[in-house]
């Protein structure tokens, strides 16, 4: 809570002193009052005071300290000082209070410090308390809302009611989700506040005051009023999705082959419906999803999510074709999974909704495969996932035993930190320093592995060539879909012919 410092000068503890405004700007907001002879006073404070002092030490300071002082006071956010004193208040504080736009008020008249500070840091306190209930009584108000089950539009209704203004509040695209109130001036103040859903903004809080709202009150709906809009925002998205086609829909995902009609007309009857293209997203079990599915729907995407037994499977429809809708999915979905440090992973475009189901097995397969990034992108995968959808496998195995063979025959913990090296190595475009930075190796012990890979596989590993980057792809997709490749096609190597 704060008041203006020209509220302050005309408090009535104030006003006797006869208060003049020398420098600065009456409409400066004042947290709080202090009192202090102290020069060296900056760094005791927090930003918002008004500052009272006799001067006794300040006047007799060195100009260049007195300047000082001003700036000390600016740099930590001080309101304003005021100086009692019948004297000229010196003209170094002045003129550097004028250069920085910092108030200065003269105290003409001897006034207790104390009997200020009281009156003005109460009223302060009683104005905070107030505002507090107020808050908590529409807090109240709202909760009760929502258990007696309105929804986003009663919300909304409520707020504008009680505020005499005019709210709405919009998604991230500037779309309306709900409106109610008077029709507010063009002029009238436009106050917002972001709605966030695990740590996402979501939406905004928009409210167009008109002459008859309450500025306590609005403060109060701003900080109050975002909590319960997001549960409701919550709630209907929850009712949205819980319906019997998308469950059909999720059904014929998992297996087509049972599903009594075909996915494309199950899409149909879900919101996803109208979607110029689409792309999956796979969590592990376990994993913390709701941040992952908020930046999903952003930019107009539309996203169906089910959470089952193997973890997170969502379905975004995408607005538009071609791969820069997907990368735009990419990049949100990148910067909350490095923030929360959750692993997803993003299936290929999909054009057809017929190919849904086999995208849903790459994608997952794709996650299990790249384990050492926290968004794993199956474009990447390319090779990967045509190990995985191929029927035989004996062939893939056979093509890793001629190109890794040595190195699956070394000793376990050999074999498993040098195939990790090359692994990484590979990932990295044969790039050093990304591949130490990878395993987190220094750069020396990074070569010295690098030189016993190609002394065993008997050629320059720095360097791979192709036929050995697909080995190591290869090989890495056998481990995914059945137990370590790495002891099979070992034993393989030396079982006696």
């Amino acid at each position: 809570m704060s008041i203006s410092l020209g509220a302050v000068l005309a408090h009535s503890s104030v006003a006797p002193a006869a208060p003049e405004l020398l420098a600065g700007d009456a409409s400066v907001s004042v947290r709080w009052v202090h009192s202090s002879e102290v020069l060296d006073l900056a760094h005791l404070l927090r930003g918002g005071e008004l500052v009272l002092t006799a001067g006794l030490v300040l006047v007799d300071s060195p100009a260049a300290r007195q300047r000082r002082y001003v700036r000390e006071l600016v740099a930590r956010g001080v309101a304003a000082v005021a100086i009692e004193t019948s004297h000229a208040v010196p003209e170094p504080v002045l003129e550097e209070a004028r250069r920085l736009g910092f108030a200065v008020v003269r105290l003409t008249r001897t006034v207790p410090f104390v009997e200020i500070a009281e009156s003005v840091n109460g009223l302060l306190v009683n104005e905070s308390v107030h505002r507090l209930r107020l808050a908590d009584t529409l807090s109240d108000e709202l909760s009760e809302h929502l258990i007696n089950g309105h929804d986003l539009d009663g919300l909304v209704a409520h707020l504008a009611a009680r505020l005499h203004a005019s709210v709405s509040v919009r998604d991230v695209g500037g779309g309306v989700l709900a409106w109610s109130g008077s029709d507010a001036p063009e002029g009238g103040t436009l106050r917002e506040a972001s709605i966030t859903i695990r740590h996402v903004v979501s939406a905004t809080l928009v409210v167009r005051a008109t002459g008859h709202t309450d500025p306590v009150l609005l403060d109060a709906a701003l900080d109050r009023a975002p909590h319960a809009v997001a549960l409701a925002l919550m709630r209907a998205h929850s009712s949205e999705v819980d319906t019997p086609a998308v469950e059909a829909f999720f059904h014929a995902l998992r297996q087509p082959e049972h599903a009594p009609v075909s996915v494309e007309l199950l899409l149909e009857a879900t919101p996803l419906a109208g979607a110029c293209s689409f792309a999956v997203l796979v969590m592990p079990a376990g994993a913390t999803t709701a941040a992952v599915e908020q930046a999903a729907c952003r930019h107009g995407r539309q996203v169906l999510s089910r959470l089952g037994p193997e973890g997170l499977l969502s379905v975004v429809g995408l607005p538009e074709q071609g791969g820069q809708a997907r990368e735009a999915l990419i990049a949100d979905v990148r910067h909350v999974a490095d923030e929360d440090a959750v692993r997803v992973a993003v299936g290929t475009l999909v054009a057809s909704a017929a190919d849904l189901p086999r995208a849903v097995t790459e994608t997952r397969r794709c996650l299990e495969v790249g384990v050492d990034d926290l968004v794993v992108d199956a474009a990447r995968f390319s090779v990967e996932r045509l190990v995985i959808s191929a029927g035989d496998r004996a062939p893939w195995e056979d093509f890793v035993q001629e190109h890794l063979g040595p190195v699956l025959a070394l000793e376990p913990v050999r074999r498993e930190r040098l195939l990790n090296t090359l692994i990484a190595h590979v990932d990295c475009a044969a790039n050093k320093t990304a591949t130490a930075k990878r395993l987190h190796l220094q750069r020396q012990t990074l070569y010295q592995r690098l030189e016993r890979l190609s002394a065993v596989l008997q050629q320059d590993v720095a360097t791979p060539s192709p036929d050995l980057g697909v080995a190591v792809r290869v090989f890495r997709a056998l481990q995914a879909i059945r137990p370590p490749v790495s002891e099979q096609t070992a034993e393989r190597a030396t079982a006696p012919s």
